[in-house]
């Protein structure tokens, strides 16, 4: 499996639109990341099939973003790719 993990900003998005933006990304299987003090709550986990190159693995998390957020706001993306899913336990900080 391919996994990714983004970090994502919308700025200028208002309460109820960060709703409907975070609706739209977990009805695509995109699964936010929490923090026991719930910092990191613009963290997001997503998994591809192994077939699927890093490039294209990429591309789609763009695209999912940017889909689920143009009607308001331009988002900030930063995409990491791992061929093996993320520690649970620990905690790192993407920026």
């Amino acid at each position: 499996m391919n996994h990714i993990m983004v970090y994502a900003e919308f700025p200028g998005a208002a309460a109820e639109q960060m709703s409907e933006i975070h609706d739209w990304l977990n009805q695509r299987n995109w699964v936010q990341v929490s923090s026991p003090d719930d910092q990191l709550n613009n963290v997001w986990h997503g998994t591809f099939g192994r077939r699927m190159q890093e490039k294209e693995c990429h591309e789609t998390a763009i695209q999912s973003f940017t889909e689920a957020s143009k009607r308001y706001c331009q988002v900030q993306l930063q995409v990491l790719w791992a061929a093996t899913k993320p520690l649970v336990h620990g905690v790192a900080l993407i920026g």
